[in-house]
């Protein structure tokens, strides 16, 4: 079970002195690439999107400029400093304070629930989807990305028995994910035509740890180039996810 009070503190005091943006432009687009192939919604009429667990609402931001400014947009997250920030730096999308396994919103109101970096922050993500299933409208469909477990590099900084392991910059709820793990999520949640798969490409602009700032180039460049070949379907650093809410009567 997730230890809310720590995840809570943690982003508090991060979002207290800076937004939590820690992708490079290039990141951004390889991620909003991969969802735009993927998303499906109506064109007559505005759709409504959720980002769950925003943070300061970067993520919210990229999508809502690549995707269409203006559906209307909403984002929600445990850390009340963070939604202060996101709601300064981000006209046009309303967020708010709240629990992303037990949300604040009515049932089926929403076309696209973003899952921004943020499974991993869970050791039981169901509740989390099921969450997502039921305030998704019939038709409407569900994203996330979330670090590789099968990434090298990410294994290297981010695994508890790496020999460079570091728990400087995360929080004690934090794991890498694989691929059949969001799969098997989703479709225990009800989601059908669900998908994963690996992407690299996903460099990064800021990094916790004082050794970690200092190798950033050199990651990066292996994530560029990682991410230019066959490789990366199984070892890419991030799993997108994609689910739909199709409803057996439709």
């Amino acid at each position: 079970m997730q230890n809310k009070s720590i995840e809570k503190y943690f982003f508090d005091q991060f979002s207290s002195s800076r937004e939590y943006d820690v992708f490079t432009p290039y990141g951004y687009k390889t991620i909003l690439r991969e969802y735009l192939q993927l998303i499906h919604t109506p064109s007559h009429r505005k759709i409504r999107v959720i980002d769950l667990g925003c943070g300061t609402g970067a993520f919210t931001r990229q999508f809502k400029r690549v995707f269409n400014g203006l559906n209307d947009y909403c984002g929600l997250d445990l850390s009340l400093q963070s939604v202060r920030m996101a709601t300064k730096k981000s006209p046009g999308i309303h967020f708010c304070a709240g629990d992303i396994e037990n949300c604040c919103f009515k049932d089926n109101v929403f076309d696209v629930v973003l899952f921004s970096g943020v499974l991993h922050h869970f050791i039981d993500m169901e509740p989390c989807m099921r969450e997502a299933y039921r305030i998704l409208r019939n038709g409407g469909c569900v994203l996330s990305y979330d670090p590789n477990i099968k990434n090298p590099l990410m294994w290297l900084y981010r695994h508890p028995s790496s020999p460079f392991f570091s728990n400087i910059g995360i929080t004690e709820n934090e794991h890498l994910l694989s691929p059949a793990e969001v799969t098997s999520t989703m479709e225990k949640a009800g989601f059908t035509n669900v998908t994963t798969h690996c992407k690299s490409g996903v460099t990064f602009k800021y990094i916790a740890t004082e050794l970690g700032r200092f190798l950033l180039p050199l990651y990066n460049i292996f994530e560029t180039l990682l991410g230019l070949t066959p490789l990366q379907s199984k070892y890419g650093s991030f799993i997108i996810g994609y689910g739909e809410k199709r409803q057996k009567d439709e």
